[in-house]
């Protein structure tokens, strides 16, 4: 997700208007716009959202099968004299006449919207109100999200919320309990096929067919947690807000008669709620109310076979890459091309409730790594580990003085280089993944930066010859196959370098002057725009290197003197590790005595902090796909994080402190390099 909207519309009723506010914002972080206004009012909308309702009920109604012997997942509704076709357009133009109105105070949130949002980026917008009249409107339809921001979709959430605390699952797969209630007249045995095609190796279903209300008590109450809970069956809502669902042909419940149990079950991790049954704002009002994550429910009766379609359509989608939020985007719009003729309206039906302060969640993100392999043929601490980005290669240097090579899928040893006369550092890919750059503590006669053919294993030359090179300690290739940045300890009594190789000239072309000690660490941004540097002075530079232009200093004073000065303050400590979100707009950086901090590179302001490590930190990693960041600490620990939401997802643990972390080009495998000796491939099975 790109942007968050929220349009909080919590006073106010259709006779008078709304008061309006306006929030605009990158997901995960506080909004950059708030715009206040009002919305106008309109009477008559409740009126045309009832005609559409009990036309659409009739066209659905329980009572008698339809032409195709389809039924409907609910109780009988009031009638309709007006067609649900000639209802539905007349209600879609009337709420665009009102949201579309000259309205100076709501041409203010309708401005915020334009001048801030861009159409090809996708957006989540949360309607937060109490008024159940506002709740029922289908806000899809406003042409400004159905025609200018195709990839927008639109959620509804409490003005009151909280993020309720939750323990992390240690499930290796998603774990589903899906409740088959009542089913007369209808085929809830077809969602239970839907949830039987998922990958056994990413799913774990658990099927509960018209049980007892004691029977769904205990299972929701099962220690281990569920991430998902899944009803099909008959169901109706009382005012909007309340939600009864039939359990078995003899029970009916509803959600505030679970509420102890499902609290429990949402500490325990419960992040999803799908009723795929009929009439459902009032299950969605109650399990807000309970600080349920998110839930997805039918707003009107659904007939059975709609149903089916949706809960196929987003589990596809869902268990695939796409967001939550895109794919009931897709799914609602594949129910429009397939049954809206037959039932205008359709794709109104499946609404999101959510709550503000949980960020969606992702079905990876679900998914536990395993640790598939252990590699035990260093002897001594593993430093540092790169993965070849298409030669499913893993390279890993040691203070044993060697650099292995390991077939990333199986674990295979696959080549030992020798050469350095010291422990080698540092070990870096060139984006071809044809070279191997290595760095080492010091060489004499030598330099302590070495260049391997990785194809043919063989030694191509050293860089910085002398009679003693002095410690390089890391490396980082830039986009353009040729330049490769080294930082070391410097050559002078104050003050540390970081140099600009092209590797094809064999010589520096630029040298970096900033930290007043040694450079520890170097990122380049994906598209080789920046570079980000951290030291053993504490400080974090973020460099134009093409203008050799220092661009921002974190955390530390931007003056040299001012720098030499406060190194002396040892509670800012030393930067171990930084890198750069793959969108470049997002620099992490920790090291001793540092929480790990996230930073806007564009203008050096802090972010996030996260903290839940107990020791120093020596390495960071974001995912490709920019979604999570690991971290590896003296603790012995790695920890993945949504660095969006700073939400802890998971921790995976070493015997030593963790030396290094990388994440596979894919973004399914991670790599951690330790002072136990080991290297460990980690897999996320999807």
């Amino acid at each position: 997700m790109e942007k968050l909207v929220i349009l909080n519309l919590s006073e106010g009723n259709f006779e008078l208007g709304f008061t309006a506010i306006l929030e605009i914002g990158q997901e995960g972080l506080r909004p950059e716009i708030v715009v206040r206004g009002r919305l106008p009012p309109a009477s008559h909308i409740p009126q045309l959202v009832g005609e559409w309702q009990a036309a659409f009920s009739k066209k659905v109604s329980p009572l008698s099968n339809d032409a195709s012997g389809n039924r409907s997942r609910a109780t009988a509704r009031r009638q309709s004299k007006s067609s649900c076709k000639d209802s539905a357009e007349k209600l879609v133009f009337s709420i665009n006449e009102w949201l579309n109105s000259g309205n100076t105070e709501w041409q203010k949130i309708r401005d915020g919207l334009q001048q801030n949002l861009l159409k090809n980026e996708e957006i989540r917008v949360i309607i937060q109100t109490h008024n159940n009249d506002l709740r029922q409107i289908p806000w899809q339809v406003w042409d400004l999200f159905a025609s200018d921001y195709r990839k927008a979709e639109i959620a509804l959430s409490e003005p009151e919320y909280y993020c309720s605390a939750k323990q992390g699952l240690t499930a290796n797969k998603v774990r589903i309990i899906a409740v088959l209630g009542n089913s007369d007249g209808i085929d809830i045995q077809f969602d239970r096929q839907i949830f039987e095609r998922l990958n056994p190796d990413e799913a774990e279903c658990h099927f509960l067919e018209q049980p007892t209300k004691k029977q769904l008590i205990e299972c929701l109450s099962d220690r281990q947690g569920w991430h998902i809970l899944f009803f099909a069956g008959h169901s109706y809502s009382v005012d909007g807000k309340i939600g009864i669902f039939e359990i078995n042909s003899d029970e009916s419940i509803q959600i505030d008669e679970l509420k102890n149990t499902l609290k429990l079950a949402i500490s325990h991790g419960l992040q999803l709620a799908i009723f795929n049954s009929c009439d459902g704002l009032g299950l969605a009002n109650q399990l807000a109310q309970l600080q349920i994550p998110q839930s997805i429910v039918m707003r009107e009766p659904v007939p059975d076979r709609v149903a089916q379609d949706f809960l196929q359509y987003f589990l596809i989608d869902f268990a695939g890459d796409s967001s939550f939020y895109a794919s009931v985007l897709s799914a609602r719009r594949k129910l429009e091309d397939n049954w809206n003729q037959e039932y205008c309206g359709i794709s109104w039906l499946p609404v999101i409730c959510q709550n503000p302060a949980v960020e969606p969640l992702m079905w990876k993100q679900l998914l536990n790594w395993k640790c598939l392999h252990t590699l035990k043929d260093h002897s001594d601490v593993v430093n540092s580990v790169a993965i070849s980005p298409n030669q499913n290669i893993i390279a890993s240097g040691s203070l044993d003085k060697t650099i292995k090579l390991w077939n990333l899928s199986t674990g295979e040893l696959l080549h030992t280089f020798t050469g350095h006369s010291s422990g080698v550092i540092d070990v870096a890919f060139s984006p071809d993944g044809k070279t191997l750059a290595s760095a080492s503590n010091h060489e004499f006669f030598d330099g302590s930066i070495k260049l391997w053919d990785v194809a043919n294993k063989q030694f191509k030359q050293s860089l910085g010859n002398t009679l003693l090179a002095l410690r390089t300690s890391c490396l980082a290739f830039s986009t353009d196959e040729q330049t490769l940045a080294n930082g070391h300890i410097g050559t002078t009594l104050m003050g540390g370098t970081i140099d600009i190789w092209n590797l094809k000239r064999s010589r520096i072309e630029k040298t970096l002057w900033g930290h007043v000690w040694e450079v520890n660490c170097l990122a380049f941004s994906k598209d080789g725009r920046i570079l980000v540097s951290g030291g053993l002075d504490g400080a974090v530079k973020i460099w134009n290197w093409h203008r050799k232009e220092l661009l921002h200093t974190l955390i530390r004073p931007v003056d040299f003197f001012g720098a030499v000065a406060s190194w002396f303050d040892s509670s800012v400590g030393i930067i171990w590790c930084v890198a750069i979100s793959p969108d470049g707009k997002t620099v992490a950086a920790s090291g001793s005595q540092q929480p790990i901090q996230l930073w806007n590179t564009e203008n050096g302001r802090l972010l996030r902090t996260f903290t839940e490590h107990s020791d120093s930190v020596y390495s960071l990693a974001f995912s490709p796909d920019g979604e999570t960041l690991a971290s590896g600490g003296a603790d012995n620990t790695i920890r993945i994080w949504n660095f969006h939401t700073g939400e802890l997802l998971e921790t995976l643990e070493h015997l030593g402190p963790v030396q290094s972390v990388v994440f596979s080009y894919d973004g399914k495998t991670l790599v951690s390099g330790s002072a136990d000796a080991t290297v460990k491939i980690w897999r996320v099975p999807v």
